[in-house]
């Protein structure tokens, strides 16, 4: 196995049914629901997902697992997404059948963010039997406000929702459960990883006053869901020696989901009725996909043997983040901005759409005529192999070029310029202090002022620490090997730490 590998072991949750199966590919805000459950998608049938939720209507928790089936229609600019719940739990004698149906309506606002407004088109039906007792919603308010950020590379989203469910005990109007829910979510959108995280708190009150021997109960909870995407690169050696090419990288891709959950629900007696003593009640549940393994392209790069940056390149051009197939690749030469940002691009690609709408089409018009293309630069022609990919950085707003019209593309790159489009791609330079950072690094006075704040950031992430001098070295040009680095620590951070954020710190691993 390769020097190196452990570090790269854990490198990245990554959206593996973005890589390997297109058609469903995930965004991810909204597969969780809104009723605290857990979903991992279920790549063999459209729109399901694998799905499990916590009930606490019975007094006690119980597990409730089965399908979620998602089904988003856009039109004119208004989206309807109906949930549909089938769930069970045999050993608790205990039945869920959901379907809700949501309306959203979103509005972009002068600095390009939106903002989403969610509300129920009518009373969802739900039926829950539990234990031979049966569940029947009678009343539900519900709303959701949520914010999206698009920057380049991700969409970052965060919001609020609440709701109160009132339910009718075995038909009977007069013996009521009211559940009482708020949340936040947090959520972000990539092409390597997506990950959302729901925190929610629930009050229960229960008034069975329909009866010959009237009583109430109260009880609370707090459940945290999470579901991401892992993923894994392994070295696998090759066994047979009279091979064509060497050992190489074997990536393995998987979703997986937490339920988290800590209840107060009163103890109840052998008749089955509410003492006042509260009983507290706590555990954690998961669901996973079964892993999708692929290999990687294995590089021609002989002349990288015994080099610190052999695993890392040999990672990134199977990734298709260095172009071509590593032949004549020499680690010593200076990056140009030209294939600076043909990397770039190939390392932060666009966020996926999400597989579950369907956008009406009705009352469009074809215009049959053609816009003739023009190159936002004037040194880049249209003609250019590599313009695809650099009109879209320019249009991501990842580069303005080097002003008046000008790319520059084959002048070196250096580190401010570097530095600057891989945050500004993030999305996050306002992570430095107000107005401009002071940095880390030794020459930090020699730091451009439009790549001071990116530097601080950039160091912060762990994506450029500087030289081992602690220089940043703003205006020096960067070779392949350091431009390696970069991509090698801009994915990992994508792939691997954003998750700790959004997930592992929220549910304290």
């Amino acid at each position: 196995m390769k020097t190196g590998l452990v570090k790269w072991i854990c490198f990245m949750a990554a959206a593996a049914v973005i890589l390997l199966v297109p058609v469903q590919a995930l965004a991810v805000e909204g597969t969780l629901g809104y009723e605290g459950g857990i979903s991992a998608v279920n790549v063999s049938e459209d729109n399901e997902y694998y799905y499990t939720e916590m009930c606490f209507l019975s007094g006690k928790p119980v597990y409730l697992t089965g399908t979620l089936t998602i089904d988003k229609r856009v039109r004119n600019d208004v989206e309807t997404a109906t949930y549909t719940y089938r769930l069970e739990n045999p050993e608790e004698a205990a039945t869920l059948t959901r379907v809700v149906i949501y309306e959203t309506t979103s509005e972009t606002k002068p600095n390009g963010q939106i903002t989403e407004s969610t509300r129920l088109t009518r009373l969802p039906t739900e039926v829950v039997n539990i234990g031979g007792k049966r569940y029947n919603l009678i009343d539900y308010n519900f709303s959701r406000s949520l914010l999206t950020d698009p920057k380049p590379a991700l969409n970052y989203y965060a919001g609020e929702f609440a709701g109160r469910k009132t339910y009718a005990v075995d038909g009977n109007r007069d013996n009521t459960i009211t559940v009482t829910m708020s949340g936040k979510l947090y959520a972000y959108d990539q092409y390597w990883s997506s990950t959302q995280t729901q925190k929610i708190q629930y009050t229960l009150e229960a008034r069975m006053m329909g009866g010959g021997n009237p009583y109430q109960w109260g009880g609370s909870a707090e459940v945290i869901v999470s579901t991401t995407t892992r993923q894994q690169i392994k070295y696998s050696e090759n066994e047979p020696w009279q091979i064509s090419f060497d050992g190489g990288y074997v990536r393995k891709t998987w979703e997986e989901a937490i339920l988290d959950y800590h209840a107060r629900l009163p103890e109840f007696d052998i008749n089955n009725m509410p003492t006042p003593v509260l009983k507290e009640y706590s555990s954690r549940t998961s669901i996973s996909t079964p892993p999708v393994l692929e290999r990687l392209m294995v590089p021609n790069i002989k002349q990288l043997n015994g080099h610190w940056a052999q695993e890392p390149v040999s990672i990134l051009f199977g990734l298709g983040v260095i172009p071509g197939t590593g032949e004549g690749y020499n680690i010593n030469k200076y990056v140009t901005r030209r294939e600076f940002v043909v990397m770039l691009m190939q390392a932060v690609r666009e966020v996926p759409a999400d597989p579950n709408v369907r956008v009406s089409t009705l009352g469009t018009t074809r215009n049959r005529s053609k816009t003739v293309e023009v190159s936002p630069f004037l040194d880049v022609s249209v003609d250019d192999p590599d313009y695809a990919l650099i009109k879209k950085a320019y249009d991501r707003k990842i580069t303005a070029g080097t002003g008046y019209s000008y790319f520059n593309p084959d002048k070196n790159i250096t580190y401010a310029e570097a530095i600057k489009m891989i945050v500004g791609a993030l999305g996050l330079e306002n992570l430095a202090p107000w107005p401009y950072a002071v940095t880390p690094y030794v020459d930090n006075d020699s730091i451009p002022a439009y790549a001071r704040n990116a530097a601080s950031v950039a160091f912060s992430l762990g994506i450029f620490q500087g030289d081992e001098r602690g220089f940043f070295n703003p205006s020096g040009f960067i070779t392949n090997e350091q431009a390696a680095k970069l991509f090698y620590n801009l994915i990992q951070y994508m792939g691997d730490e954003l998750v700790k954020d959004y997930s592992d710190r929220i549910l304290s691993f």
